[in-house]
């Protein structure tokens, strides 16, 4: 068992005395690379030796060479400095943020449009940066980030109710939009009121979200009943392929599907006021710093959101 017991004592000094000498064609050069007098390396390399129980060079008049079993160690230490040099690098690049691995608890309204941007101009500047995304709704997420597993939730500000331990940062204000097929009759109507949106059925969010919330609240406070609602539903693809083939109506968070109303796939109907959705921004536990990586990511999100700011001026 001399080769076990070695392992415990070698010293990386003595596996770069034997890269130094199988580089160089002599002793002297290699005492000169390491920075040692020659008595010095040559005593290395004998206890080296030694504790293999091998030889590892063949000393001649001409110079040292390796032997062998000389060239399967100088192999294997190559491979040794370079994923020391490869696990230097690493630490390196997560200690500045240039790679890591982020993993984000992300709602609807934070996953749709924002979310996505902001990764895309991540990638472009730190590709060695890997990102999991975790779907869900703050009874499910809020655990989850409590526990760790999770550094930062992305989306609609949570209620005070779930706020405990919690650091919010919002970032921009999202509104609601009430969303249709391109060709709903509702559209062609010039002053569309709340009450002529019960006309129709809806797909309403599921009970206690917020956005149900929001959307009883509306009609609440103008006097109304709420509208009717054959399908109840979160499900943001779900919903928006149901809207595309029928004439109901549904309620999103206005960032969720403004690329189907840019390309005309959804429409929505102008109701003013426009209804607030409230703030959208970053949820993290207090006192609990972010790694260098998310910290990247959330000055991406911070860019993203100030150019939505910037374009409801």
């Amino acid at each position: 068992m001399q080769n076990v017991n070695w392992i415990r004592r070698v010293k990386l000094q003595q596996l770069r005395a034997v890269l130094a000498l199988a580089d160089s064609p002599s002793l002297v050069q290699a005492s000169e690379a390491l920075n040692l007098s020659q008595p010095a390396v040559s005593k290395i390399l004998r206890e080296l030796e030694t504790d293999l129980g091998v030889e590892l060079f063949t000393r001649t008049s001409r110079g040292s060479h390796t032997t062998p079993m000389g060239d399967m160690l100088v192999e294997r230490v190559k491979v040794i400095f370079s994923q020391l040099e490869r696990v230097a690098q690493e630490i390196h690049d997560i200690n500045e943020g240039l790679s890591g691995h982020v993993v984000v608890g992300v709602l609807p309204a934070g996953g749709a449009d924002f979310l996505p941007r902001a990764l895309a101009s991540l990638y472009r500047q730190y590709p060695g940066i890997r990102v999991t995304i975790i779907e869900g709704t703050y009874d499910s997420l809020i655990p989850q980030l409590q526990q760790g597993a999770i550094e930062m939730i992305v989306g609609r500000i949570p209620a005070y109710r779930f706020r405990d331990c919690l650091a919010v940062e919002p970032l921009y204000e999202e509104t609601i939009t009430f969303a249709v097929c391109p060709d709903h009759p509702l559209l062609a109507r010039p002053d569309v009121t709340l009450k002529d949106l019960l006309d129709w059925p809806w797909i309403m969010p599921l009970p206690d979200t917020t956005l149900r919330q929001m959307v009883e609240s509306a009609f609440h406070d103008a006097g109304l009943d709420l509208p009717q609602a054959p399908c109840e539903s979160i499900s943001v693809i779900t919903n928006r392929r149901l809207i595309m083939a029928t004439d109901y109506i549904a309620a999103f968070p206005s960032q969720v599907i403004q690329t189907d109303l840019d390309t005309g796939l959804l429409a929505a109907i102008p109701v003013n006021p426009a209804k607030s959705f409230g703030a959208v921004g970053i949820s993290q536990v207090k006192e609990r710093p972010l790694s260098h990586a998310a910290l990247r990511l959330v000055e991406e999100l911070r860019g993203i959101a100030g150019r939505y700011d910037h374009s409801s001026d």
